[in-house]
């Protein structure tokens, strides 16, 4: 993983856990089975993270659902 900090921040978290995706070669990051974060491996010196981010509106209604 070219930047090791990603892992550590986000395993720093409640509740995160994670696995490797080989077919993708991406590590992903789950809070309760959902998805939230993916880092690419090395790839050809392009690294690439996703994020899903939430609105605050959004999250409050996640949370009356």
């Amino acid at each position: 993983m070219k930047y090791p900090w990603i892992d550590e921040y986000l395993m720093a978290k409640r509740g995160v856990t994670k696995d490797l995706q080989a077919e993708w070669n991406w590590i992903r990051y789950h809070i309760g089975g959902k998805m939230f974060a993916a880092v690419l491996l090395e790839d050809n010196d392009q690294p690439y993270t996703t994020l899903k981010v939430y609105t605050k509106s959004e999250m409050v209604s996640k949370k009356k659902n």
